[in-house]
């Protein structure tokens, strides 16, 4: 009755054939049509970096993504990879092949090029969230230590759960990314008058956090991180307050990539003089950025300042004593007298 009703009004079988393309593109189990296309649903996870201190979308800056798609109990059931041109290609989203109505754990790295010193475990042969443990490659100085100077590009990580509900056509869903990877600058300038150059300095970082598992939590026998690169030059003068003014000083600024920074870590960071062996400044990194976090965001969790900064400029200001300053902020007057 419905259908000849149609017919015998105005437009009756424009409306017939709208109705009939529509039972013939479902995906109805109830209706089989050899000569249409099977229903083939296009799951899609989206990459996404909002998780900055200005929560601007910076999604570009991922060199390439690995997403692993784990079930409930842990097994795993797939993969797939993009470099940065497929990235921006697909829009920042990867497909993946997984069943409809299920619940999928997956762990993601991006920024793993091959100019990263940071590689995966189990790259060639993945049966457990354990096979996607990354590690830092590091050489061994002449006193045994595990080093790093290297630049690093960006390194991303994210661990969540998603699952799928339609039948046909596309499906995204969003995964957060954490940046793991940080710059340190470390400037050195003196105002007792005299030449700053780098031979004249060492500045080391030491922690253990050389090793990410698959939660992103990280581990480590310990690595000292060097400068990648030392850098002469004028610097503006930090005001104390967040701020540079317009005066500048000459200055030397050691360029230190580092890994992930985590709130309970016992990173120290180690400034000496190399002439006379003396240690101008040692101290705990993470209580310096503590300090830093409780006078600009008070409310914020340590772990969450953390991930959320990925550059940190400390300036080291000798005199007869040494003043600290990170990121323009006055934090430390170290009354230690140096020579």
């Amino acid at each position: 009755m419905f259908l000849s009703n149609l017919k015998h009004r105005k437009g009756g079988a424009v409306a017939v054939a709208a109705l009939m393309a529509l039972t013939l593109s479902s995906c109805d189990s109830s209706f089989v049509y050899e000569d249409l296309r099977p229903c083939v649903p296009d799951y899609r996870v989206r990459l996404s970096s909002t998780y900055n201190l200005t929560g601007v979308e910076k999604v570009s800056e991922v060199e390439g993504a690995e997403v692993y798609a784990f079930d409930k109990e842990g097994n795993f059931v797939t993969s797939a990879k993009a470099d940065k041109q497929s990235l921006i290609d697909n829009d920042f989203t990867i497909s993946l092949p997984l069943e409809r109505f299920q619940e999928y754990d997956l762990v993601v790295w991006g920024g793993l090029t091959d100019e990263s010193p940071f590689k995966l475990d189990g790259t060639r042969a993945v049966s457990s969230k354990d096979d996607l443990t990354c590690r830092l490659t590091t050489s061994t100085d002449s006193q045994g230590r595990e080093t790093s100077e290297k630049k690093f590009p960006g390194l991303y990580h994210s661990n969540t759960s998603v699952s799928y509900t339609v039948e046909d056509g596309v499906e995204e869903r969003i995964v957060p990314l954490v940046k793991n990877t940080n710059m340190i600058d470390v400037l050195i300038r003196s105002e007792r008058g005299e030449d700053v150059v780098s031979d004249n300095y060492t500045v080391e970082i030491i922690d253990a956090n050389e090793v990410m598992s698959h939660d992103n939590s990280v581990s480590g026998k310990g690595v000292v991180y060097l400068p990648y690169k030392w850098v002469s030059g004028e610097y503006p003068i930090s005001d104390g307050e967040g701020g540079y003014s317009d005066e500048a000083s000459k200055a030397v600024v050691a360029e230190i990539h580092y890994g992930r920074l985590m709130a309970d870590s016992e990173a120290e960071i180690v400034v000496k003089r190399n002439d006379t062996g003396q240690v101008l400044f040692k101290k705990n990194l993470i209580e310096l950025f503590q300090k830093l976090k409780k006078r600009i965001l008070p409310n914020m969790d340590m772990q969450e300042y953390l991930d959320r900064q990925d550059y940190y400029r400390i300036d080291l200001v000798l005199t007869t004593h040494v003043s600290l300053y990170i990121n323009g902020w006055r934090i430390i007057y170290n009354n230690m007298e140096w020579d």
